[in-house]
């Protein structure tokens, strides 16, 4: 038995804190070199690549999740992740910046994990205008409410659905990428038709009259 400043210590209980010791070093080894790996990314992103990847992501932490059945597990990977992600992100550009309407401020908080800068608007029309004068690169908006907003997205604008995550819509001036498990996502073009239409799919390349494609979110809960 180990004594520590007077108090004794089972060989059990040493033992197991020594291997955490060593799970704490091998982690950070892993996050140095991850964090190093992202450096070396920015470095060789050709010019105008998207610095972050909706669709990239969600398939990372869908991939995660599978190999994880408790909740509680569940939580602490996503925010570690979350806080990963995020870093990556400020390392290629520091000056990247989130806007998002009220009432989103707890989701942009934890998204952000206190490494990207991020704004709030009051108004649709201010989300709108900040993207585009390229006042920043990606914005959160109630994806329940996106019909507020859908006449300003698509190929006029450059304004795009890029993903969602539950009820949040994420919309930044990059065509979505194609992953295998797309919902397209439309909006009428009679302009007095403010209905979301949903299509499985990736759909960009949309030659129909009625509709003009604005986008699309990765539908990972049935895989």
């Amino acid at each position: 038995m180990a004594t520590f400043g007077g108090n004794f210590m089972s060989d059990t209980l040493l033992e197991i804190r020594q291997k955490i010791d060593k799970i704490d070093q091998a982690l950070l080894d892993l996050i140095r070199q991850r964090l190093s790996l992202s450096n070396e990314i920015a470095t060789v992103k050709l010019d105008g690549s998207p610095v972050y990847r909706p669709a990239r992501e969600a398939l990372l932490m869908h991939k995660l999740l599978l190999q994880i059945d408790n909740d509680f597990e569940k939580d602490v990977v996503i925010r570690l992740w979350r806080l990963l992600l995020a870093s990556s992100v400020h390392r290629q550009k520091p000056k990247f910046k989130i806007i998002s309407l009220r009432g989103l401020e707890k989701f942009t908080q934890e998204f952000s994990s206190n490494f990207l800068e991020h704004e709030q608007c009051q108004t649709e029309k201010d989300i709108i205008k900040k993207l585009l004068e390229n006042d920043a690169e990606i914005a959160f908006f109630p994806y329940s409410q996106l019909s507020k907003i859908g006449m300003h997205l698509g190929k006029k604008t450059g304004i795009y659905l890029n993903h969602k995550i539950d009820n949040v819509a994420i919309i930044c001036k990059n065509m979505p990428e194609e992953t295998g498990f797309d919902i397209s996502v439309f909006k009428s073009s009679n302009v007095s038709d403010t209905a979301i239409i949903e299509k499985p799919g990736f759909l960009a390349e949309n030659n129909s009259k009625e509709l003009v494609y604005i986008g699309a979110w990765v539908n990972l809960t049935s895989n």
